[in-house]
Formats: structure tokens, C-alpha cells, sequence
């Protein structure tokens, strides 16, 4: 380690949040953005974050491998979250089921937790997981496979803030009785109330993850005030050093 490095080397600081066994050094996060193969993942080992996001990773060996390498390099104290996907070519139930089941089973040893992303656009411009009864078989296969591992990693399943609310019950039944570890609600001009909105819905037993465009103070608090247990944002230490995390973490303490 250069002296550079040692000098700047800092502690995760607390607290600590239990996601389904699984320890986060503390609730503030990255969310994921232009870096799905973990290139980048090294720069954030020193900002303390609780949590990092990698992906959307592409089912594919090449770049799952060119990941698990990247992962297994760089080792990091924060808690690594990896946003699956399918194939941009991949069409029916089946073989988008089974890219999940790839990605979810190459990966599994070389993350803590895992999601499945919802809002996201690929290359045909359409949005499947969209449509709930596919979302279900995604899912429902993916909690089976978990199953064959000895070590439990959480799932999460990420929604837009302007779900439509028939769509939000539906969802938050099925997670509440197959077993989803946590709900992601994506950045937007409505993120806020619809982290409330569930928050009410599951009376706070359902722990959610609330995302921001970038970490600021005010963001975090009026996040962490709609209920959210985890807040994942966009990178501050550019503007504001790589310290913003901690004040974050105590700016909200003294706000409670």
C-alpha cells in the first residue's frame, strides 16, 4: 500500500443496517451508473459508503467474468449490491428467466445481495419486467435457486416512482408472501411519496431502499423521513471530497 493510499485510508462509519442476515456498514450507497463491468470499483474503496451497485450486468460469460475478476481484485468493506439483467436479444418468459438465473448463479459467490431492476431500457426500447406475471416467474425462479446455496444473499426488486398503485399492491403482496428481501424505489420527480406511500402500505416491515440523483444531506433526510432504510445516490465526493459520506451519516443522525 503507497503511503498515499495509507494516508488516506478511511473507516466505514456506522451504523450498521441488518438486510435479511446480511450486514451494511451503514445506509448510505452508490447506485450503479456506466460501470457494468466493476472498472471503476476500486476508486470508491476509500469514500465510505455502506453499500455499492454494480451492473446492469449482461448475462453473458465474457462480461460476467470480466466482472467476478474485477470484484475479486478489488476487495471492498462495503456491502456490493449487483443489478441484474437479461439479454438486450432475449425474448419469452423462458429465456429471459433463464439470464436472470445465469447471471444470479455466476455472481453468487461475489456479491451480498443481488436486484432486479424494473425501470430499466434496453435496446429494443421495451420494459418487460414491467408486465407483473413475468416479473413473478423472474422471481420465483430466482428465490428457488437461492436456495441451492448454503449462504442467504438478499433480493431486491427495483420500481419506478410512477408505478401505477394497482400495480404497487400487487407487487408488494407477492413480495410479502414469496419472500423478496427489500423494495428499490428509483429516482423521480415522485420517489419520495412513493417511499411513503410504501412505507404506510407495508406499516414499515418491508425494508426499502430509496434512490437519489445525487448524495446531498437534504435529499438523504427528506428520504430517510419518507421511511427508506437504505438511500443509494449518485457520486459527491467530487464536489464535496470523499468525507461527504460521514457528514451525510451525521447530519442525519442529529436531524432524527
Amino acid at each position: 500500500m503507497s503511503l498515499r493510499r495509507l494516508f488516506y485510508k478511511r473507516e466505514i462509519p456506522g451504523p450498521s443496517y441488518e438486510l435479511s442476515g446480511v450486514t451494511i456498514p451503514n445506509p448510505i450507497g452508490l447506485k450503479y451508473g456506466g460501470d457494468p463491468y466493476g472498472y471503476q470499483f476500486h476508486k470508491f474503496k476509500n469514500c465510505m459508503y455502506g453499500f455499492l451497485s454494480v451492473g446492469p450486468v449482461l448475462p453473458t460469460v465474457g462480461d460476467l467474468k470480466i466482472l467476478i475478476e474485477n470484484l475479486s481484485t478489488h476487495k471492498n468493506d462495503a456491502a456490493i449490491n449487483v443489478i441484474l439483467s437479461h439479454g438486450t436479444a432475449s425474448r419469452g418468459e423462458d429465456s429471459i428467466t433463464e439470464d436472470y438465473n445465469f447471471g444470479l448463479s455466476m455472481l453468487y459467490d461475489f456479491a451480498d445481495m443481488f436486484t432486479v431492476d424494473t425501470t430499466a431500457t434496453y435496446a429494443d426500447s421495451s420494459k418487460p419486467l414491467q408486465d407483473m406475471t413475468l416479473l413473478q416467474e423472474v422471481l420465483n425462479d430466482m428465490l428457488q435457486l437461492r436456495l441451492c446455496y448454503e449462504d442467504y444473499k438478499p433480493i431486491i426488486v427495483k420500481v419506478r416512482p410512477q408505478i401505477p398503485e394497482n400495480i404497487l399492491d400487487v407487487l408488494l403482496d407477492y413480495m410479502r408472501m414469496s419472500g423478496i428481501d427489500a423494495i428499490c424505489v428509483g429516482e423521480g420527480e415522485n420517489s419520495i411519496a412513493t417511499v411513503k406511500s410504501i412505507f404506510v402500505k407495508t406499516q414499515g416491515r418491508l425494508p426499502i431502499i430509496g434512490c437519489v440523483p445525487v448524495l446531498k444531506k437534504e435529499e438523504c433526510r427528506a428520504m430517510k423521513n419518507a421511511g427508506a432504510d437504505l438511500i443509494a445516490g449518485g457520486t459527491s465526493f467530487f464536489h464535496r471530497g470523499p468525507a461527504s459520506t460521514r457528514r451525510i451519516i451525521k447530519y442525519l443522525k442529529k436531524s432524527k
